[in-house]
């Protein structure tokens, strides 16, 4: 079940750091939005499923989304992990082709879901729209294909503790972290099992590295962030 919410000023500030909203100025952004309102959806809820038609660009205004594909044996692989200001469907929305991946809400979370029509309009009216966003969305690609590059790349623990890093609102000193969701789903997204994951949360206890149920507690974010990309 879902609630609908007001769209705030602090929502529509998490729709302008998406990738494609990015190089829009406010008022372009409120006008897109139009009268669309976030609706809150229960952790575990299910947006949509792999092979669904999309007319809805969904944008994650707080709480996050697990983006998935099922295999023919049932398995499911994780594809990515949605936070706030960013976004899942677009591709498929603006093609007008189905969905690549089933979407469900990994916490409770506010989802803003933009009228796809309603966007390729604007854009076909303003070619210059386009352009920034399309430009937009690109560089955000080539940073997105570099950091996964980088990541598959790493060892686990160092893949683990570059996601503990990344979780720190400060650059250096002692930190208390949460973790955003499951862990399994954490797992998931850093391409490891929760075994290996588990493993490297516990050898991460040699550089100050405390767990505690959900709580991280970090003693040196800059030693933690200088293992993490140590090659």
């Amino acid at each position: 079940m879902t609630e609908r919410t007001a769209t705030t000023a602090a929502d529509l500030d998490v729709v302008s750091r998406n990738p494609l909203f990015r190089k829009l100025d406010p008022a372009t952004v409120a006008q897109l939005v139009g009268d669309r309102r976030p609706r809150v959806h229960a952790k575990g809820q299910v947006l949509f499923l792999q092979g669904d038609p999309l007319d809805r660009i969904h944008l994650v205004v707080s709480g996050w989304v697990r983006l998935y594909r099922a295999s023919e044996d049932g398995v499911d692989t994780v594809v990515a992990v949605a936070g706030p200001g960013e976004s899942f469907g677009e591709a498929a929305a603006l093609l007008g082709r189905p969905a690549h991946a089933s979407a469900e809400a990994a916490s409770d979370a506010r989802i803003l879901a933009l009228d796809a029509d309603r966007l390729r309009a604007r854009l076909f009216a303003d070619p210059d729209l386009a352009f920034r966003m399309l430009a937009s969305a690109s560089a955000h690609l080539r940073v997105m294909v570099g950091e996964l590059e980088a990541l598959k790349s790493r060892p686990a623990t160092r893949r683990v503790a570059g996601f503990l890093a990344d979780l720190a609102t400060v650059g250096e000193g002692p930190a208390e972290v949460v973790f955003p969701y499951e862990k399994t789903l954490i797992a998931g997204r850093l391409g490891m099992t929760p075994e290996s994951f588990s493993r490297g949360l516990a050898k991460l206890r040699e550089i100050g590295v405390e767990v505690e149920r959900e709580k991280v507690s970090i003693a040196r974010v800059e030693e933690l962030r200088r293992f993490a990309e140590t090659a």
